[in-house]
Parts: structure tokens; C-alpha cells; sequence
């Protein structure tokens, strides 16, 4: 016999609210993920080939639900493959924090420094890097992507950082605990 929509809700509801709010912390989130997981039973019920294996399938549509949840949650912010808004030329602040920028991108291990020298200070393409260095797309891809994550782990011991919606910065401050050795916090000044 197959069970019904309304025989695996009486079942099971109560159950899956717990295991659901288990893993979200907060209870509307959890409800609105447990409406999600029975729309997704009631789509897929035609699917389920034995029925003594309800309770598992059932299950793990919920746990991919909370999975999808906190995949879909979390925030990120793409940097592009160019930079392209130049900074103002008149702009003494503007001038200095450039010059930190580029001592950490020169402070980088060989291959993630070469990468963004290339890439994000002389402007060529992901593609023109790889030609230039003799190596896969996908090669060139790679280090950029990982000379940027390690050039935003050393923004971010440096400094906090305040974005708006879209991603874009609102404003830098240097950490309280020490200061900035690059973009002028505490302990640059004390070196000047």
C-alpha cells in the first residue's frame, strides 16, 4: 500500500519539525523549511519504488532541505576578473592604500603573486595569463582565484570592512587589536 500525502503528514510532521529545528535556530525558518520539505514529498511521492522505505527517503529530502537552506544562505561577494573603476589621482588616501594594496599582492607566494600582478595591476585576461605563463585556462583560473582569496585573508586580518547591498564598500577601518601594518592603523603610524 502506498501511504498519502495526508498519512505521512500526520506521521511524520511533528517529527521532522523537531529534526528540522535541530539544525535551523530559527523557528519560522524551520517551519517554512518543513511546508518546503512536503511540497517536495508530495512531487515526488509517485517516486518512492518501496514504501517500507518511507521514513529514510523522508528524511533525507529534509536533511537536503536544511542542506540547500545554508548552501542558499550564505553570502559572498564576487570580485571581478578586472578591477576597472580607476581610483582618483588626487586622492592622497586613495594613493597610499593602493600602494598597501600592491605591497600585499607583491607579498604573496610566487604563483598567486604573479597571477594578480598580471592579471589585476597589468590588466590581462585570465586566458592571456595562461599563454604568458604556459599554462592550462583552467591553471590560470585556479591561482588568480586563489591569490584573491589570500590577498582577502590578508585584507581581512588587516582591516574590517562594511559593504552595502551590492557588494560594493562603504568603508575600512584598521583592526583595534594592533593596528594595520599596511593601510596606515596604529602600528603603521608608530613605524612613520
Amino acid at each position: 500500500m502506498n501511504p498519502t500525502l495526508e498519512h505521512i503528514w500526520h506521521e511524520f510532521a511533528e517529527k521532522l519539525g523537531l529534526f528540522i529545528r535541530a539544525r535551523v535556530s530559527d523557528p519560522a525558518l524551520a517551519e517554512d523549511i518543513l511546508q518546503d520539505v512536503f511540497v517536495k514529498i508530495q512531487q515526488r511521492l509517485d517516486q518512492l519504488q518501496d514504501p517500507a522505505k518511507l521514513q529514510s527517503w523522508i528524511y533525507l529530502i529534509a536533511r537536503n532541505a536544511v542542506i540547500d537552506h545554508y548552501r542558499t544562505r550564505k553570502q559572498t561577494v564576487e570580485v571581478p576578473d578586472t578591477l576597472t573603476e580607476e581610483p582618483r589621482a588626487d586622492d592622497p588616501e586613495i594613493d597610499g592604500l593602493m600602494a598597501a594594496f600592491r605591497r600585499m599582492i607583491y607579498s604573496l607566494p610566487e604563483p598567486y603573486r604573479d597571477a594578480l600582478v598580471l592579471t589585476e595591476l597589468e590588466g590581462l585576461t585570465q586566458k592571456e595569463l595562461a599563454e604568458r605563463l604556459e599554462i592550462s585556462l583552467s591553471g590560470a583560473k585556479s591561482r588568480v582565484q586563489r591569490g584573491r582569496e589570500r590577498l582577502k585573508e590578508m585584507l581581512n586580518e588587516c582591516c574590517t570592512f562594511e559593504f552595502d547591498r551590492r557588494g560594493r564598500m562603504l568603508e575600512c577601518q584598521p583592526r583595534p587589536q594592533g593596528g594595520c601594518q599596511e593601510c596606515g592603523g596604529p602600528s603603521a603610524r608608530a613605524r612613520d
